[in-house]
């Protein structure tokens, strides 16, 4: 009887390192998911952040440019 209580025991502590195992892997796949976005994130917020700056200059050009017209 002892034997099938280890054996038991043996069995659900097997089934439980499966399952640990494999959320382990599917959570490192995740980590490393989410540090691609983080990465691509903010590459895109420093694009957007330049084509802002260089609007905002060609707007102040345009200004310049009507300014010198209107003289």
């Amino acid at each position: 009887m002892e034997t099938y209580i280890f054996l038991g025991l043996s069995v659900a502590v097997s089934v439980l390192g499966f399952f640990l195992k494999r959320l382990k892997e599917e959570i490192d796949a995740l980590k490393i998911r989410n540090s691609k976005l983080e990465v691509d994130s903010a590459r895109e917020f420093e694009k957007v952040r330049n084509l802002e700056k260089i609007s905002e200059d060609r707007r102040e050009d345009i200004k310049s440019i009507f300014s010198k017209l209107d003289k």
